[in-house]
């Protein structure tokens, strides 16, 4: 391919980006060092510097970190510690904080206004039609550096090395770096009503592809839908099915490797590889023989995730972040449980996972050197193992570091669904992976083959549509989309 920048260079910027760019060197100076120091908090005196041995940071500069942050599902109470827990630490470092579910309009706005005093240092929630276009245009600061980065509490290990085993590999970049640096995540399959497994005596840990079928008979002979997913958002059912997936077929059949690349690469064949198509055909065969609900096309997130709470579905293809989001209607005494698809024969073959790192900041490129140092090191201090605990306890999160798991202390915090991925994933033979790609693709076949997949999963789910001619179509139009971009 030729340089994947200039292809994104090409692309329209939206006209709120098109304005910031064409008032840059209009004398905003804000990230210059001497530039506007009042409200940044920029120290002009002769006073001597004293810095922080943790970060070699000045101590007498006081520095005001405006953040944008995305009050969702997490809630807030674990950034409001951080944030407390950071300012005890480091005193001339104050935080302005807009708090919002649609932090995105927010940001918008501010992007559209082109007033890097007045932008966000750090924000969350993303911005619409994506990061691709600000990236190349330079508006946004990579944090891939942090990976590099020693923890405060890490006895000198860096965050690469504390992170669960994928999470470097298979985090999502743009354009090759990190940009959102994550500070949790969360784990993909099949979550299921523990106490209706309980009850029924059914297998809460298939090891292979014959014992999974064996357990989902065992639940339609009961009367009782196997699996779920929200029909209306198709791409739910890559939670528990997707790319992670024909890893797993890949590293069955020996070539795990020329499929990893293309995959993360774009490279032919993808919906026609062997794996995918052997995938497709096994999600075809779940659905001939009944395995998801009537009127599947009809049910939304919410109603599916219901579907197994009221016992009318015994799993469903989600994620660990679930159990936090249907809080309000889980009665007393129902207890989540967790389980990947099996696709080997031989109950010791490795398990793959989907694992997302994720809830990450982004950092603005337009803001004083200082504020962009304070800023990385606050999203360090998001990895100390007690900011990891309140993530997880009120947030619903999976921490990122491995070590978590030596202290049952933490543990005890972690809500339920969360501790069962962690147990699934210890007593398993188990690899993790995001799925993402190293490669953005901007032709709309592209876009158009994603589409002929998501329109046809319903229809291929209930088992009324072969997936092979749907896959054809979609590999003709990832081809296109491929020569599009060289």
């Amino acid at each position: 391919m030729k340089s994947l920048l200039k292809a994104v260079l090409t692309v329209s910027l939206s006209a709120i980006l098109a304005t910031s760019l064409a008032a840059c060197g209009s004398g905003n100076t804000s990230n210059n060092a001497g530039g506007n120091n009042t409200q940044e908090g920029v120290n002009n005196s002769t006073d001597k510097v004293e810095v922080y041995a943790e970060n070699n940071l000045p101590k007498n500069e006081k520095v005001t970190l405006k953040v944008g942050f995305f009050e969702g599902g997490m809630g807030r109470e674990w950034f409001d510690y951080a944030m407390g827990t950071f300012k005890e630490k480091f005193p001339n470092v104050s935080f302005d904080v807009t708090y919002s579910p649609s932090i995105q309009k927010i940001t918008t706005t501010k992007i559209a206004a082109n007033d890097d005093k007045d932008m966000f240092d750090l924000f969350s929630g993303s911005i619409a039609g994506g990061i691709t276009s600000y990236v190349a245009a330079g508006k946004l600061e990579s944090q891939e550096d942090l990976w590099d980065r020693a923890a405060y509490d890490g006895n000198g290990k860096t965050l690469k090395e504390l992170s669960f085993e994928g999470s470097f590999e298979s985090m999502k970049r743009t354009l090759g770096e990190t940009y959102d640096f994550p500070i949790s995540a969360s784990g993909s399959g099949l979550m299921f009503n523990k106490t209706l497994f309980e009850e029924n005596g059914w297998n809460q840990s298939p090891k292979t592809w014959s014992e999974f079928l064996e357990l989902g008979d065992a639940i339609k002979a009961a009367g009782i839908t196997p699996i779920t997913f929200p029909g209306l958002y198709p791409n739910y059912i890559e939670n528990a099915l997707g790319n992670q997936k024909v890893y797993e077929l890949a590293e069955i059949n020996g070539n795990l490797d020329q499929v990893l690349d293309n995959y993360r690469n774009f490279k032919l064949p993808y919906y026609l590889a062997d794996e995918n198509v052997e995938l497709w055909n096994r999600i075809f065969e779940l659905g001939e023989k009944g395995y998801f609900p009537n009127g599947l096309a009809a049910l939304n997130h919410t109603q599916s995730q219901m579907q197994v709470i009221q016992g009318k579905a015994a799993m469903v293809s989600t994620g660990t972040w679930v159990e936090n989001e249907m809080k309000e209607s889980t009665p007393d005494g129902f207890k989540w449980g967790y389980m990947t698809v099996p696709f080997g024969d031989d109950p010791e073959s490795t398990k793959w996972t989907r694992f997302s790192p994720g809830s990450g900041f982004l950092m603005w490129t337009g803001k004083p050197d200082l504020n962009k140092q304070w800023s990385k090191e606050f999203i360090v201090w998001l990895w100390n193992l007690d900011n990891q605990a309140v993530i997880a306890e009120k947030g619903g999160m999976i921490p990122l570091r491995a070590d978590f798991a030596d202290d049952a202390e933490r543990m005890g915090k972690l809500q339920s669904l969360s501790s069962a991925f962690l147990d699934y994933v210890n007593n398993n033979n188990i690899k993790m992976d995001s799925g993402n790609s190293n490669v953005v693709l901007t032709d709309a076949a592209f876009e158009q083959a994603k589409k002929v997949i998501v329109e046809a999963t319903t229809e291929i789910a209930s088992g009324k549509l072969a997936p092979l001619p749907t896959l054809e179509k979609a590999e003709a139009l990832l081809e296109q989309a491929i020569k599009a971009q060289k």
